[in-house]
């Protein structure tokens, strides 16, 4: 048995992980305070759901072969160095589980470790060259060119959410502007039509998806024209650089698949000059495991 931890802009989950099956899980919803002290929150959070979940299944430490952590941001030498939708800075997170636990530990960046589960268990598992994008609070993601994933040798990298998609455009949490998840992430989405309907964004993604996004509302429809014109814009821009066999979605985005701003999406990218190569597009898909793939991919060696 495997304990999976995924660690995402808005909350952390912990899993028992059993090959590509999440055995019994626990997850906790970060507020506002809990963000102001994040580091200390994340740490607590892991012992005390590590400790409910083997309490609940009747297993030990001894029964654990492998800790893995899925960590947004940029990742090295086992420490958070940046992550800015948790205003993270240099978060030596490995070495601090290490004090609580001896077994075998390991943390990747979130977004590879979902594109990892995606490629060995998912939906990416029967082709070579592929994308993932992790589209959710932040934009992330990994590229795999010959069934290989590429790793770079200074940071984690693939920052796919970091890539300009508008100059001058508005302030990312990196402290970049323009970023592509300041325009095309669910949290950006979100934000923004809750905005506009001047309602709480402290909603679940279900409510914006089934709820607001079907308001006919002039400004709803109009946000979602913004959110939908960057989604190509950085999907075509990954499409061009890696010209990959298929384009796995996933994070927040993959319950889309079959609502009319999936289809809108699909159909956007179909328009001339949306990629490069104008022939028939990439396979895009949603990720198969959904929002459990961080924690999955989290304990793949």
């Amino acid at each position: 048995m495997k304990i999976g931890i995924d660690i995402g802009g808005s909350h952390i989950g912990i899993g028992l992980i059993d090959g590509s099956a999440i055995v019994d899980s626990r997850e906790k919803n970060f507020n506002q305070e809990d963000k102001v002290q994040i580091e200390k929150t994340i740490l607590n959070s892991i012992q005390e759901m590590i400790k409910e979940l083997l309490e609940a299944n009747q297993l030990s430490l001894k029964n654990v072969e492998l800790i893995g952590i899925a960590a947004p941001g940029t990742i090295s030498n086992g420490m958070i160095l940046n992550a800015g939708n948790l205003n993270i800075q240099k978060f030596s997170i490995l070495s601090e589980v290490k004090k609580y636990y001896e077994n075998p530990l390991q943390i990747r960046n979130d977004g590879k470790c979902a594109a990892l589960a995606e490629k060995v268990y998912g939906a990416m598992k029967d082709y070579e060259d592929c994308v993932f994008v992790n589209i959710g609070t932040g934009i992330g993601g990994a590229a795999f060119l010959g069934g290989k994933l590429l790793e770079p040798k200074r940071y984690s990298g693939f920052e796919f959410g970091h890539m300009v998609v508008e100059q001058g455009g508005r302030l990312c949490s990196c402290g970049k502007q323009g970023c592509f998840e300041t325009y095309a992430s669910i949290k950006a989405l979100k934000t923004k039509v809750t905005q506009v309907l001047d309602r709480d964004s402290d909603i679940s993604g279900k409510f914006l998806r089934e709820e607001l996004l079907m308001k006919n509302d002039a400004r709803v429809k109009a946000e979602i024209a913004v959110f939908l014109k960057y989604l190509k814009t950085g999907i075509g821009n990954l499409i061009d650089i890696f010209e990959p066999e298929i384009v796995c979605l996933g994070g927040s985005f993959a319950y889309y698949e079959g609502h009319f701003v999936w289809k809108q999406f699909i159909e956007n990218l179909r328009e001339a000059n949306a990629t490069f190569n104008e022939g028939e597009l990439p396979k895009i898909v949603a990720a198969e495991l959904k929002n459990d793939a961080g924690m999955i991919g989290a304990v793949i060696e």
